[in-house]
């Protein structure tokens, strides 16, 4: 709940310009106030003090108060008015719609009767209304009173009021008694007032609802404007309900991993826009999974090896804005190994009939050749068993003259060679 705090009294000090030590006037209703405090301290030439409809229980602070004038303590929890006993100034109090009741209504006034200023004092809506002769009692015991409950005291009324006195105090101290004894059987029996029963707690139960509704509509209204800061986002947890590792990207942003250029090595490269502050990005690498938390949205990912985390290394571009990510794979090898590609699968074909074999040969077998004869030379009983051929053919050697230098040098005819038969002569 709110305190009447010194911000508070000069927030609501406005027409003062915030300005407390001459502050004479000040309003501090419908705050949900539980208690007075820091109005002596602050404001002592206050003349009008204006606390209704709050939840005051108690009435305090107000003691140092010496040029107050008005006090109007309307609509709260005040069982008993006390502590305004130095209050010399005061003229008007008003306390409508208070828990004053019977046991606490004779203290209630002899406190009073040291304002002698007070000409004005409202008690409509207590518990005392309900004693029969509370007017006349108060009219008799408070005799600078002018008006009560807003009807003036006639001179009559105050003389008759003198002479009941004696009686309504008897009757009065008689009603307290029994008060004190209902509310005390009723503590003990545990008997709670009606919900619909004007009491302190069912007062204090409906302010807290409303006050709850006016807080809420107050929050709606500075989120509207701008002016409510925003709670704070909650990151997700590395794991998710079933304990994996959780894999998400609230954000939506580009990202590429590639472990294929460089066997040893996973680059993570993340898009992040160019004009983003790097002080808004927080970078994890473990050595299952690489995490980045971009303005309170969560980039996570599993990796598919384990790597080295110590090593791992973050870089951003000036240019782009991209966030390069290197982390070496923590069992490096000089070569990974890479997968066999795997042979084309070629349709089957249908088992060879050995007839169809015998219907080619035939085909491919030259007309009217006699059979057999392919293999004749694979036969060793069919093949010569002599070791060096027969001689067909011999070498002939001729000799030839030249013709004598006395001849015609024309005359290519050789005399030793017979002319051939059939082809005439030259």
């Amino acid at each position: 709940m709110p305190q009447l705090t010194e911000a508070l009294i000069r927030k609501r000090a406005e027409h003062n310009d915030g300005v407390l030590g001459d502050l004479e006037e000040i309003a501090l209703h419908q705050q949900e106030l539980e208690r007075i405090e820091n109005l002596e301290a602050c404001c002592r030439h206050l003349k009008i003090c204006l606390l209704q409809n709050n939840l005051i229980p108690k009435m305090e602070g107000l003691n140092k108060l010496k040029e107050l004038e008005y006090l109007n303590m309307a609509l709260n929890n005040v069982t008993k008015i006390e502590g305004i006993d130095n209050c010399e100034s005061l003229k008007k109090l008003d306390m409508t719609v208070n828990f004053v009741d019977v046991e606490d209504m004779e203290e209630s006034i002899y406190n009073l009767k040291a304002n002698v200023q007070l000409e004005d004092l409202y008690f409509t809506g207590n518990p005392i209304c309900d004693f029969f002769g509370y007017r006349p009692y108060i009219v008799a015991s408070l005799p600078q009173l002018k008006q009560l409950d807003g009807k003036l005291i006639l001179p009559n009324e105050r003389i008759q009021a003198y002479q009941k006195l004696p009686a309504l105090t008897e009757k009065l101290r008689e009603a307290a008694e029994e008060s004190l004894r209902k509310k005390g059987r009723e503590k003990e029996l545990g008997i709670k007032p009606d919900p619909n029963a004007h009491s302190i707690e069912n007062r204090n139960e409906l302010y807290l609802e409303l006050a709850g509704q006016k807080e809420a509509k107050e929050k709606q209204e500075r989120k509207r404007m701008g002016l409510e800061p925003k709670e704070p986002k909650v990151i997700p947890d590395v794991y998710n309900a079933r304990g994996e590792i959780r894999q998400c990207n609230e954000g939506k942003y580009d990202f590429r991993m590639d472990d294929t250029t460089d066997t040893n090595i996973i680059v993570l490269d993340v898009g992040i826009p160019r004009y983003m502050d790097t002080h808004s990005l927080d970078v994890d690498v473990n050595p299952q999974y690489v995490r980045v938390v971009i303005k309170e949205k969560l980039l996570q990912l599993k990796l598919p090896q384990e790597v080295n985390s110590d090593r791992s290394n973050v870089q951003r571009s000036k240019t782009t804005g991209w966030m390069k990510i290197t982390m070496p794979i923590a069992d490096q090898r000089p070569e990974r190994e890479r997968h066999i590609k795997e042979p084309e699968i070629v349709p089957l074909k249908p088992t060879p009939d050995p007839r169809d074999e015998k219907k080619e040969k035939k085909r491919a077998e030259p007309v009217g050749a006699v059979s057999g004869l392919k293999d004749i030379y694979k036969d060793p009983k069919k093949v010569s068993k002599k070791k060096q051929p027969q001689e067909f053919l011999k070498e002939v050697q001729t000799t030839r003259t030249r013709p004598a230098a006395a001849e015609p040098a024309d005359d290519d005819d050789d005399d030793e060679i017979p002319p051939l038969d059939g082809y005439p002569k030259r």
